[in-house]
């Protein structure tokens, strides 16, 4: 088989999909070797650095990716998870809705945003972006159970209870 980008790139994240991050890195890195402007290689690299818990590098790969094709949702919304992580929520609120412009039929990346608005307790802002999730993806139980506690903060208690027939209909394991 001939060593290419492409090659290195499906290798690595096969290897990173079965826990063995610090091979797939190197195998995403030899393929950036190869072409150093891949904005797929540096995107699977910055989840493959993030899924080993490695988020300073982790942050430089995904803004290399976006460097090179800022129109990917799957980097931003991995960015904006990065800085809330980080406790930087004006950053990751940003980062967020510039992946949502792009996909706003992504229930993750909804799901996500309504994360970041509900522990900054703007339930209000939460609430439209974990029911925009369910909508889009119905059976996605984290949404569900987030639109859930919403609708608790809110006072919509018969709300909260259809959610947990829901979250019950789809065996939603908390």
């Amino acid at each position: 088989m001939k060593e290419s980008p492409q090659f290195f790139n499906d290798a690595g994240v096969s290897m990173s999909m079965q826990g063995f991050h610090n091979e797939a890195i190197a195998c995403l890195k030899k393929g950036l070797s190869l072409d150093p402007k891949n904005s797929l290689l540096w995107l699977n690299l910055g989840l493959t650095y993030y899924a080993a818990d490695m988020q300073t590098d982790s942050k430089k790969a995904l803004l290399q990716s976006l460097k090179y094709d800022p129109y990917q949702a799957d980097a931003w919304d991995s960015l904006g998870l990065l800085f809330y992580k980080a406790g930087d929520m004006e950053y990751a609120e940003k980062a967020f809705e510039s992946a949502i412009k792009l996909e706003p039929s992504n229930g993750r990346i909804w799901n996500n945003y309504g994360t970041l608005l509900f522990n900054e307790e703007n339930y209000i802002d939460a609430r439209k972006a974990f029911e925009t999730a369910v909508t889009l993806e119905p059976e996605f139980g984290d949404a569900v159970f987030n639109l859930r506690d919403t609708y608790m903060e809110l006072g919509k208690k018969d709300l909260a209870e259809k959610c947990n027939i829901i979250l019950k209909d789809i065996n939603y394991k908390e």
